[in-house]
């Protein structure tokens, strides 16, 4: 079974593989091995939620990546947080799809976020794509 990102219930409680917009903020569930990808557009947030690896153990592929990419479409501001150092551990599997997604998404190096488990989220603060804790 592919690797599949759907739309969440509620953008303050984004969960694994789910994503959302609102205005002027998202929040995620519980990172622990997760990144989530943050972008601002027009003064809406919106906020995808990866795991390393779907429900039946599917790896976060190329094909995930061009999903997220599809997702955040053009955006004004952009940030990837949570577990980084996970998704560039080659022991993981995903570090080619983690830096093709980076890729398709133009994220710039320094708007990675290396974040401890926990739970995040990111706001439109005037303007500023901010994350929220």
């Amino acid at each position: 079974m592919p690797y599949i990102l759907t739309p969440a219930q509620d953008t303050m409680a984004i969960a694994e593989r789910e994503f959302g917009t609102s205005s002027p903020q998202v929040q995620f569930t519980l990172f622990t091995s997760c990144i989530g990808v943050l972008s601002l557009r027009n003064g809406a947030v919106t906020g995808v939620h990866l795991s390393i690896t779907a429900e039946d153990g599917t790896l976060f592929d190329d094909a995930a990546a061009n999903q997220v990419a599809q997702i955040i479409g053009q955006w004004d501001q952009i940030k990837v947080i949570g577990r980084i150092d996970y998704w560039e551990n080659p022991a993981n599997g995903v570090t080619a799809a983690f830096n093709n997604m980076l890729q398709l998404l133009g994220v710039p190096p320094d708007n990675l976020y290396q974040l401890a488990d926990g739970i995040y989220g990111g706001e439109d603060d005037g303007g500023t794509l901010e994350i929220t804790y």
